[in-house]
């Protein structure tokens, strides 16, 4: 009879912890030497004040209330509005302005739909504001304009208080003012 082969008292990972097992080299598929990706850079606006001696002209809306606790209200809700915008991805990098144009147009609907001013049917709508303007009645008051003149763009002030109520307001574009042109007369001409 022959012997059966012994077993090793030592167990294989006490025999030789250098030993590796062998290894056949793996050919890598050869891919065409691809140009790496150049990172691109995202523009961010950056906010630049704009300063002239030159007079200023806002297009301005306008959601004119009779107490204060409800201008105080809807001007949380447009806040809100705001801040949920801005909350949002940053992919787009004009989205500060597509964000603004959004709460134009919720400020519109609002203006709509609680606004007391007789710009209520325009969305708020007050047109072109500026200094020395004549004043439609029952819209504006010179103290207003004034305040208009000190807002700032993309900015939604708290309430403003006049005599006609409270108003939340909202400058959309800003513009140098030039004053519109006297049209000449018109040349008096025999009809036939």
């Amino acid at each position: 009879m022959s012997e059966q082969p012994k077993e090793s008292e030592k167990t294989i990972y006490q025999r030789d912890k250098t030993a590796k097992e062998p290894q056949t080299p793996v050919e890598k598929p050869k891919t065409p030497n691809k140009p790496k990706p150049k990172v691109k850079k995202v523009f961010v606006p950056k906010k630049t004040t704009f300063t002239t001696d030159k007079p200023m002209e806002h297009r301005v809306r306008n959601i004119r209330l009779t107490s204060e606790e409800s201008a105080k209200m809807i001007w949380d809700i447009l806040i809100d509005f705001q801040n949920d915008l801005a909350k949002g991805e940053m992919e787009d990098p004009d989205k500060p302005f597509h964000d603004w144009e959004k709460v134009e147009k919720f400020f519109t609907r609002l203006a709509k739909k609680y606004s007391v001013c007789q710009s209520k049917k325009l969305g708020g709508d007050l047109g072109w504001v500026y200094r020395g303007m004549t004043l439609p009645e029952q819209a504006m008051t010179p103290e207003l304009v004034e305040e208009i003149m000190g807002l700032e763009k993309f900015v939604l002030p708290n309430p403003i208080k006049s005599k006609l109520g409270f108003h939340l307001l909202m400058i959309c574009e800003s513009q140098v003012h030039t004053p519109p042109e006297k049209l000449p007369e018109k040349e008096s001409r025999p009809l036939f």
